[in-house]
Protein backbone atom coordinates (compact mmCIF):
# COMPACT_ATOMS: atom_id res chain seq x y z
CA UNK A 1 0.00 0.00 0.00
CA UNK A 2 1.29 2.94 -0.98
CA UNK A 3 0.39 6.14 1.01
CA UNK A 4 1.05 9.60 0.25
CA UNK A 5 0.48 12.01 3.03
CA UNK A 6 0.48 16.22 3.94
CA UNK A 7 -1.03 18.05 6.86
CA UNK A 8 -3.46 15.43 7.31
CA UNK A 9 -3.61 15.35 11.03
CA UNK A 10 -6.89 14.99 10.92
CA UNK A 11 -7.82 12.16 9.04
CA UNK A 12 -4.73 9.82 8.85
CA UNK A 13 -5.23 7.74 12.02
CA UNK A 14 -8.65 6.07 10.87
CA UNK A 15 -7.14 6.21 7.13
CA UNK A 16 -4.33 3.70 8.55
CA UNK A 17 -6.69 1.46 10.77
CA UNK A 18 -8.86 0.85 7.78
CA UNK A 19 -6.03 -0.21 5.92
CA UNK A 20 -4.66 -2.37 8.67
CA UNK A 21 -8.17 -3.89 10.01
CA UNK A 22 -8.43 -5.10 6.29
CA UNK A 23 -10.13 -8.85 6.11
CA UNK A 24 -8.46 -11.62 4.92
CA UNK A 25 -5.26 -10.55 3.91
CA UNK A 26 -2.09 -9.23 4.47
CA UNK A 27 -0.90 -5.88 4.10
CA UNK A 28 2.43 -3.61 4.41
CA UNK A 29 1.66 0.35 4.13
CA UNK A 30 4.54 2.66 3.12
CA UNK A 31 3.86 6.39 3.68
CA UNK A 32 5.90 9.21 1.98
CA UNK A 33 5.32 12.49 3.98
CA UNK A 34 5.51 15.44 1.88
CA UNK A 35 6.98 18.60 5.10
CA UNK A 36 3.87 18.26 6.87
CA UNK A 37 3.75 21.39 9.34
CA UNK A 38 0.61 19.50 11.74
CA UNK A 39 0.88 16.79 13.77
CA UNK A 40 0.31 13.59 10.82
CA UNK A 41 4.20 13.03 11.43
CA UNK A 42 3.88 12.59 14.96
CA UNK A 43 0.62 10.85 14.23
CA UNK A 44 2.34 8.09 11.92
CA UNK A 45 6.00 7.76 14.19
CA UNK A 46 3.64 6.65 16.90
CA UNK A 47 1.69 4.82 14.90
CA UNK A 48 4.90 2.81 13.17
CA UNK A 49 6.35 2.03 16.30
CA UNK A 50 3.33 0.18 17.42
CA UNK A 51 2.95 -1.62 14.58
CA UNK A 52 5.60 -2.67 12.17
CA UNK A 53 3.50 -3.23 9.16
CA UNK A 54 4.19 0.65 8.19
CA UNK A 55 6.70 1.64 6.69
CA UNK A 56 8.01 5.44 6.77
CA UNK A 57 10.24 6.71 3.66
CA UNK A 58 12.22 9.31 4.85
CA UNK A 59 10.11 12.72 5.00
CA UNK A 60 10.78 15.14 2.19
CA UNK A 61 9.36 18.41 0.58
CA UNK A 62 7.90 17.38 -3.10
CA UNK A 63 5.01 19.99 -3.43
CA UNK A 64 1.88 18.64 -4.99
CA UNK A 65 0.11 14.96 -4.26
CA UNK A 66 1.28 14.16 -7.81
CA UNK A 67 5.34 14.84 -7.10
CA UNK A 68 4.89 12.94 -4.07
CA UNK A 69 2.86 10.09 -5.34
CA UNK A 70 5.68 9.70 -7.88
CA UNK A 71 8.06 9.32 -5.45
CA UNK A 72 6.64 6.25 -3.89
CA UNK A 73 6.34 4.74 -6.96
CA UNK A 74 10.24 5.48 -7.78
CA UNK A 75 10.79 4.72 -4.26
CA UNK A 76 9.27 2.13 -2.54
CA UNK A 77 9.87 -1.33 -1.98
CA UNK A 78 7.57 -3.37 -2.76
CA UNK A 79 9.69 -6.31 -3.05
CA UNK A 80 7.32 -9.54 -2.77
CA UNK A 81 4.27 -7.88 -3.11
CA UNK A 82 1.23 -9.79 -4.71
CA UNK A 83 -0.38 -6.76 -5.73
CA UNK A 84 0.62 -2.97 -4.68
CA UNK A 85 -2.63 -0.20 -3.96
CA UNK A 86 -2.79 3.27 -3.44
CA UNK A 87 -3.96 5.17 -0.67
CA UNK A 88 -5.29 8.97 0.09
CA UNK A 89 -4.31 10.54 3.84
CA UNK A 90 -8.13 11.10 4.58
CA UNK A 91 -10.35 8.24 3.16
CA UNK A 92 -11.79 4.95 4.80
CA UNK A 93 -11.67 1.97 3.13
CA UNK A 94 -14.16 -0.74 3.35
CA UNK A 95 -13.12 -3.93 5.72
CA UNK A 96 -13.98 -6.36 2.64
CA UNK A 97 -12.24 -3.93 0.19
CA UNK A 98 -9.03 -5.46 -0.61
CA UNK A 99 -10.40 -9.16 -0.14
CA UNK A 100 -13.39 -8.34 -3.05
CA UNK A 101 -10.43 -6.24 -4.99
CA UNK A 102 -7.63 -8.71 -5.35
CA UNK A 103 -9.70 -12.05 -6.65
CA UNK A 104 -9.95 -9.35 -9.87
CA UNK A 105 -5.96 -9.51 -10.66
CA UNK A 106 -6.56 -13.38 -11.36
CA UNK A 107 -8.05 -12.00 -15.04
CA UNK A 108 -7.03 -8.48 -15.06
CA UNK A 109 -3.72 -6.79 -14.24
CA UNK A 110 -5.14 -4.12 -12.53
CA UNK A 111 -8.74 -3.10 -11.21
CA UNK A 112 -10.40 0.07 -9.62
CA UNK A 113 -13.82 0.42 -8.59
CA UNK A 114 -17.09 2.89 -7.31
CA UNK A 115 -16.59 5.39 -3.97
CA UNK A 116 -19.02 7.23 -1.71
CA UNK A 117 -18.51 10.72 -1.16
CA UNK A 118 -19.41 11.60 1.79
CA UNK A 119 -20.45 15.33 2.97
CA UNK A 120 -21.10 16.17 5.80
CA UNK A 121 -25.12 15.41 5.91
CA UNK A 122 -25.30 13.27 2.81
CA UNK A 123 -23.36 10.14 1.06
CA UNK A 124 -22.96 9.84 -2.93
CA UNK A 125 -22.18 7.17 -4.56
CA UNK A 126 -19.77 7.73 -7.27
CA UNK A 127 -20.05 5.97 -10.01
CA UNK A 128 -16.67 5.06 -12.18
CA UNK A 129 -17.38 1.78 -13.89
CA UNK A 130 -19.15 2.86 -16.99
CA UNK A 131 -17.91 0.74 -19.76
CA UNK A 132 -14.43 1.43 -20.66
CA UNK A 133 -13.85 3.04 -24.42
CA UNK A 134 -10.69 2.44 -26.69
CA UNK A 135 -8.95 5.55 -25.44
CA UNK A 136 -11.09 6.40 -22.64
CA UNK A 137 -7.52 6.93 -20.44
CA UNK A 138 -6.05 9.53 -23.27
CA UNK A 139 -9.04 12.20 -20.94
CA UNK A 140 -9.92 10.79 -17.73
CA UNK A 141 -8.51 8.01 -15.11
CA UNK A 142 -10.71 4.55 -14.63
CA UNK A 143 -11.85 6.85 -10.98
CA UNK A 144 -9.87 8.09 -7.84
CA UNK A 145 -6.60 6.81 -7.64
CA UNK A 146 -6.94 5.49 -4.02
CA UNK A 147 -9.22 2.52 -5.59
CA UNK A 148 -6.76 1.31 -7.84
CA UNK A 149 -4.97 -1.94 -7.22
CA UNK A 150 -2.19 -3.30 -9.70
CA UNK A 151 -0.26 -6.22 -10.10
CA UNK A 152 3.16 -6.86 -9.62
CA UNK A 153 3.54 -6.92 -13.67
CA UNK A 154 1.52 -3.52 -14.13
CA UNK A 155 3.21 -1.42 -11.29
CA UNK A 156 6.58 -2.35 -12.65
CA UNK A 157 5.56 -0.88 -16.24
CA UNK A 158 4.43 2.15 -14.49
CA UNK A 159 7.58 2.73 -12.17
CA UNK A 160 9.60 2.16 -15.47
CA UNK A 161 7.75 4.82 -16.94
CA UNK A 162 7.82 7.02 -14.05
CA UNK A 163 11.73 6.25 -13.94
CA UNK A 164 12.91 7.23 -17.45
CA UNK A 165 10.06 9.64 -18.83
CA UNK A 166 10.60 12.96 -17.30
CA UNK A 167 7.02 14.31 -18.52
CA UNK A 168 5.53 12.44 -15.76
CA UNK A 169 6.62 14.83 -13.55
CA UNK A 170 3.98 17.43 -15.08
CA UNK A 171 0.79 15.49 -15.38
CA UNK A 172 -2.42 16.57 -13.86
CA UNK A 173 -3.10 13.40 -11.28
CA UNK A 174 -1.20 10.65 -10.78
CA UNK A 175 -4.19 8.37 -11.24
CA UNK A 176 -4.48 9.35 -14.86
CA UNK A 177 -1.25 8.54 -15.41
CA UNK A 178 -1.39 4.99 -14.01
CA UNK A 179 -4.18 4.43 -15.67
CA UNK A 180 -2.73 5.58 -18.36
CA UNK A 181 0.48 3.63 -18.58
CA UNK A 182 -1.30 0.59 -17.79
CA UNK A 183 -4.26 0.73 -20.76
CA UNK A 184 -1.53 1.93 -23.45
CA UNK A 185 0.87 -1.38 -22.25
CA UNK A 186 -2.05 -3.55 -22.90
CA UNK A 187 -2.75 -4.02 -19.81
CA UNK A 188 -6.08 -5.45 -19.07
CA UNK A 189 -8.32 -2.96 -16.52
CA UNK A 190 -11.54 -3.63 -14.72
CA UNK A 191 -13.93 -1.06 -12.87
CA UNK A 192 -15.97 -2.89 -10.59
CA UNK A 193 -19.57 -1.15 -9.56
CA UNK A 194 -18.61 -2.16 -5.83
CA UNK A 195 -18.27 1.25 -3.65
CA UNK A 196 -14.71 -0.04 -1.92
CA UNK A 197 -14.31 3.53 -0.01
CA UNK A 198 -15.68 6.31 1.99
CA UNK A 199 -14.45 9.42 -0.04
CA UNK A 200 -14.54 12.14 2.45
CA UNK A 201 -15.13 15.76 0.80
CA UNK A 202 -13.39 18.71 2.32
CA UNK A 203 -11.64 22.11 1.79
CA UNK A 204 -8.11 20.18 1.60
CA UNK A 205 -9.20 17.71 -0.94
CA UNK A 206 -6.57 18.17 -3.81
CA UNK A 207 -9.29 16.49 -6.44
CA UNK A 208 -13.00 16.21 -4.95
CA UNK A 209 -15.72 14.34 -6.46
CA UNK A 210 -17.17 16.00 -9.14
CA UNK A 211 -20.28 16.75 -8.03
CA UNK A 212 -22.42 19.27 -7.85
CA UNK A 213 -22.58 23.00 -8.94
CA UNK A 214 -19.26 24.47 -7.96
CA UNK A 215 -17.42 21.05 -9.64
CA UNK A 216 -19.00 21.35 -12.70
CA UNK A 217 -18.20 25.03 -13.35
CA UNK A 218 -14.36 24.33 -12.17
CA UNK A 219 -14.01 22.25 -14.86
CA UNK A 220 -15.36 24.22 -17.41
CA UNK A 221 -13.08 26.99 -16.43
CA UNK A 222 -10.60 23.81 -17.08
CA UNK A 223 -12.03 23.36 -20.15
CA UNK A 224 -12.28 27.36 -21.36
CA UNK A 225 -8.53 28.10 -20.33
CA UNK A 226 -6.82 25.12 -22.57
CA UNK A 227 -5.88 23.38 -19.60
CA UNK A 228 -7.78 20.46 -19.77
CA UNK A 229 -6.81 19.77 -23.55
CA UNK A 230 -3.28 20.08 -22.51
CA UNK A 231 -3.31 17.81 -19.73
CA UNK A 232 -4.77 15.48 -22.00
CA UNK A 233 -2.38 15.66 -24.90
CA UNK A 234 0.78 14.91 -22.06
CA UNK A 235 -0.99 11.87 -21.36
CA UNK A 236 -1.05 10.47 -24.85
CA UNK A 237 2.07 11.75 -25.65
CA UNK A 238 3.15 9.81 -23.13
CA UNK A 239 0.98 6.90 -23.36
CA UNK A 240 2.13 6.86 -27.07
CA UNK A 241 5.55 5.98 -25.35
CA UNK A 242 4.69 3.11 -23.88
CA UNK A 243 2.31 1.31 -26.37
CA UNK A 244 3.07 -0.65 -29.66
CA UNK A 245 1.65 -0.93 -33.39
CA UNK A 246 -1.42 0.33 -34.35
CA UNK A 247 -2.13 1.79 -30.46
CA UNK A 248 0.99 3.79 -30.55
CA UNK A 249 0.24 5.36 -34.27
CA UNK A 250 -3.15 6.29 -33.41
CA UNK A 251 -2.37 7.84 -29.41
CA UNK A 252 0.47 10.04 -31.20
CA UNK A 253 -2.02 11.11 -33.93
CA UNK A 254 -4.45 11.93 -31.44
CA UNK A 255 -1.89 13.94 -29.43
CA UNK A 256 -1.22 15.83 -32.39
CA UNK A 257 -5.11 16.63 -32.60
CA UNK A 258 -4.74 17.68 -29.23
CA UNK A 259 -2.03 20.43 -29.52
CA UNK A 260 -3.68 21.61 -32.44
CA UNK A 261 -6.62 23.92 -31.64
CA UNK A 262 -7.60 24.61 -35.58
CA UNK A 263 -11.08 23.36 -37.77
CA UNK A 264 -9.97 20.07 -39.09
CA UNK A 265 -8.61 18.99 -35.21
CA UNK A 266 -12.08 19.67 -33.83
CA UNK A 267 -13.92 17.78 -36.92
CA UNK A 268 -11.88 14.93 -35.91
CA UNK A 269 -11.99 14.99 -32.19
CA UNK A 270 -15.97 15.19 -32.16
CA UNK A 271 -15.87 12.12 -33.87
CA UNK A 272 -13.65 10.44 -31.61
CA UNK A 273 -15.38 12.15 -28.42
CA UNK A 274 -17.30 9.11 -27.82
CA UNK A 275 -13.77 6.67 -27.43
CA UNK A 276 -11.98 9.57 -25.39
CA UNK A 277 -15.52 9.21 -22.20
CA UNK A 278 -17.13 6.47 -20.60
CA UNK A 279 -19.93 7.77 -19.65
CA UNK A 280 -22.45 9.00 -22.56
CA UNK A 281 -23.64 12.35 -20.79
CA UNK A 282 -19.39 12.86 -20.78
CA UNK A 283 -19.51 11.69 -24.42
CA UNK A 284 -22.02 14.04 -25.37
CA UNK A 285 -20.35 17.47 -23.52
CA UNK A 286 -17.15 16.65 -24.62
CA UNK A 287 -18.46 16.78 -28.57
CA UNK A 288 -20.38 20.05 -27.76
CA UNK A 289 -17.46 21.83 -25.82
CA UNK A 290 -15.14 21.02 -29.12
CA UNK A 291 -17.67 22.16 -31.14
CA UNK A 292 -18.14 25.41 -29.84
CA UNK A 293 -14.44 25.90 -29.34
CA UNK A 294 -13.77 25.93 -25.50
CA UNK A 295 -11.69 22.90 -25.79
Amino acid sequence: MLLASHDGEQWIEAQLRSILDQRGVDVRVIVSDDASTDGTGEVLARMAAADDRIVLLPPGAFGSALANFLRLVRDADVEGADAVAFSDQDDVWHLDRLAQQLPELAHAEATSGNVTAVYPHRRVLIEKHHPQRRLDFVCESAGPGSTFVLSPAAFARVREVVAADPRVDDVAQHDWLVYAIVRAAGMPWTITSQSLLDYRQHEGNVVGANVGIQSAFVRFQQLRSGEFRRDAARVARIASDVADGALRDELAHVAGLLERNDAAARRELVELAPQLRRRPREQQLLRAAIRIGSW
